[in-house]
């Protein structure tokens, strides 16, 4: 994967504001910038508050839901 690290805004559930994909960087260091420049920009939109997260893509998948995965892909 060219772009390993996601930045991700979590919107406010309980005020309703939505959560979306900011966006795929190549380095964890890109991410960050970005995560943090949203952080100043964007921590109150939409009536609530924002969190905004880097995940590393490159992780291996959880093992709780392996079988899960397997079931849904089976007809695929």
């Amino acid at each position: 994967m060219d772009k390993p690290w996601m930045v991700f805004n979590i919107g406010c559930i309980e005020c309703g504001v939505s959560s979306d994909v900011v966006g795929l960087f190549a380095t964890e260091e890109e991410a960050n910038k970005v995560a943090d420049a949203c952080r100043e920009i964007f921590d109150w939109r939409e009536g609530g508050q924002n969190g905004f997260e880097v995940y590393d893509l490159s992780a291996p998948r959880s093992d709780e839901y392996e079988q899960t995965i397997i079931h849904a892909l089976e007809d695929v």
